[in-house]
């Protein structure tokens, strides 16, 4: 695989990173797409590997989302109130612990 169609890869997978936060855009779909064109490509059996290992991901998180509370707080019920502590947990966790601080901060407050 030439370095071209390597960073061909790598910028269709940030496509699909960036079309999973936006709403109408099958960011998961196109990130599957880059991996599947990625290990035709390469086929190597690690290639292989990780796209066996995309696929078991994309299926469990379509199983899944049923199961997850909606996406947005506010209209589950939640009180605005916990919602502004929620923020306040998740900025202090971020620079409690970095990287994963400002999920673990958020969360931690809600449930708390």
């Amino acid at each position: 695989m030439s370095v071209w169609q390597l960073v061909a890869v790598g910028l269709v997978i940030l496509l699909g990173l960036i079309g999973v936060l936006l709403p109408g855009v099958p960011g998961q779909a196109i990130v599957w797409a880059a991996v599947l064109w990625w290990a035709l490509a390469d086929n190597t059996p690690a290639a292989w590997g990780v796209l066996i290992g995309a696929t078991a991901l994309l299926l469990l998180n379509q199983a899944l989302k049923p199961l997850l509370p909606p996406r947005r707080p506010r209209e589950s019920g939640a009180p605005r109130g916990t919602l502004l502590l929620g923020g306040v947990g998740a900025i202090a966790g971020f620079f409690v612990v970095p990287v994963v601080g400002a999920i673990l901060g958020y969360v931690g407050v809600i449930y708390g």
